[in-house]
């Protein structure tokens, strides 16, 4: 029953993400196909390429159902809205019930996992955390490096809108010739802004909505000297040139600060990872050698000191090399 269970839920699981993410191929390139082919024997294609999205809709379309169902059981809650906000500075395209849903999901997952291969306590407890825990730690990590690639293209940014400034555009239409050539995600939330402001919103509520989907430093000093320049006036090109030395000059110190620093921050992910790598290497070649160190209390007291004094160490290398730009 346990096996039967589980593998229910994996088909779920998977199948869902797959269907979706076959479908939406499936219709780029019978897009593709329709609007740019030229030669007769396409148009059998597209036909047959549009059959088969319609197949593809229709084998996923109860899964999709069924997990929409399932999600809206956290719609509304205070534990979903949280992550709101988070989801939104990530870039991925789900929703916050979505997102309790597939936590959900990965806990019965790894759970049923643990229990299906008869795995210790220890296992079928610590998997478990790391299926609720996981999806989190993804859209954090999908945030810095989004919040990253922004500070990585900004600099061309403001390039490209002096330059078009220099030109005769306009600050909208420079604007907006970044949301076209600048891709995700400074390009997107450029052409967010814009939208919002053809909207009716104001400028200096777009650009506040901006910062708040991505918050990063750099472009809040940038949105800043536009917001002053608004209300006391000057060079707006010569100042978008200014900062933009400004942020080459806090890479180019960035760049330096991490070469310095890379062989302390080698040394943390050393010293965390050793003692269990070899933790797990001496429980795979000498279960009986190592199993004290799981069974008797004693063992378990020295592992949870080795576990704390480890993070510990792991948290004074890490404050040690990191210095703030």
């Amino acid at each position: 029953m346990v096996f039967v269970l589980l593998f229910l839920l994996i088909t779920l699981f998977t199948g869902m993400i797959a269907m979706t993410l076959k479908r939406h191929k499936l219709q780029v390139e019978y897009r593709l196909n329709k609007y740019f082919s030229e030669e007769a024997n396409d148009e059998n294609k597209m036909t047959t390429r549009g059959r088969t999205i319609e197949q593809a809709g229709n084998r996923d379309a109860f899964l999709k159902s069924a997990f929409q169902r399932f999600s809206r059981i956290f719609r509304g809650k205070k534990q979903t809205e949280k992550w709101a906000e988070l989801i939104e500075t990530s870039g991925v395209p789900i929703r916050s019930e979505e997102f309790m849903a597939i936590r959900l999901l990965s806990v019965l997952l790894t759970f049923m996992t643990a229990f299906a291969m008869e795995l210790n306590w220890m296992m079928v407890i610590l998997l478990p955390l790391i299926g609720w825990f996981g999806p989190g730690s993804y859209l954090k990590h999908k945030r810095k490096k989004r919040i990253q690639a922004c500070s990585d293209q900004l600099p061309q940014a403001l390039g490209t809108i002096s330059t078009a400034m220099k030109s005769g555009f306009s600050f909208m239409q420079a604007m907006q010739l970044v949301a076209k050539e600048v891709s995700d995600p400074l390009g997107t939330e450029f052409a967010k802004a814009i939208r919002e402001m053809n909207l009716g919103i104001s400028m200096e509520q777009s650009f506040q909505n901006l910062l708040s989907r991505l918050p990063n430093k750099d472009l809040k000093l940038v949105v800043t000297a536009v917001l002053i320049q608004r209300s006391t006036g000057g060079n707006l090109s010569k100042l978008f040139e200014t900062i933009e030395e400004t942020i080459h000059e806090r890479i180019r110190m960035k760049d330096e600060l991490k070469t310095l620093t890379s062989q302390g921050r080698m040394s943390a992910i050393i010293i965390s990872l050793l003692p269990v790598v070899l933790g797990l290497i001496l429980n795979v070649a000498s279960p009986s050698y190592f199993s004290p160190m799981l069974e008797h209390p004693l063992g378990l007291v020295f592992l949870a000191m080795g576990a704390v004094s480890g993070f510990i160490g792991w948290l004074v290398i890490q404050k040690i090399v990191r210095i703030e730009v």
